[in-house]
């Protein structure tokens, strides 16, 4: 089967795979913890906490997170993937 290569596809949903799962096994309380904020997720760990998406993602370029990262608004199911290719290292 070919891998699915819009937003939200599969090939996306692989490489996050462990930040999603994370994410979705906490959903309750990191939206109590962090209500309304822009989190940062790599691997099984929140690395920062912003008000906005742009100050989410220039984190993870700051920060020099090497592989990529999940960026997601706590309490909501959509998306803002930095992939690895970006962060370059």
């Amino acid at each position: 089967m070919e891998p699915k290569r819009a937003s939200g596809g599969y090939v996306v949903r692989t490489v996050l795979k462990e930040e999603r799962d994370y994410y979705d096994e906490n959903f309750d309380q990191l939206s109590r913890q962090y209500p309304g904020q822009h989190l940062v997720i790599r691997g099984q760990q929140v690395i920062g906490a912003y008000p906005s998406c742009g100050e989410a993602i220039g984190a993870v370029y700051e920060k020099g997170i090497k592989g990529g990262a999940l960026v997601r608004k706590s309490g909501t199911q959509e998306d803002t993937l930095v992939p690895p290719v970006l962060v370059g290292g």
